[in-house]
């Protein structure tokens, strides 16, 4: 499994979020790619989903569902 996957885009919805939150997003992110190798997350923190997606560029994109 590819564990140099990471988050290099934050979309307005999330950038809205607090630190703490994309920090929990972040981590979340990087325990799923160890168990499982996709190209799209559901990350679920505090009982709130958000989506990461392989944007093709630059990482992954983070966001809020309705951004999707």
């Amino acid at each position: 499994m590819n564990n140099k996957k990471f988050i290099g885009i934050w979309t307005l919805g999330l950038a809205a979020e607090s630190s703490a939150i994309r920090e929990q997003i972040e981590t979340a992110f990087n325990k799923a790619t160890k168990e499982k190798d996709d190209w799209f997350y559901k990350i679920t923190v505090s009982g709130k989903n958000y989506f990461v997606a392989d944007n093709g560029e630059f990482g992954f994109t983070a966001m809020l569902p309705d951004e999707y």
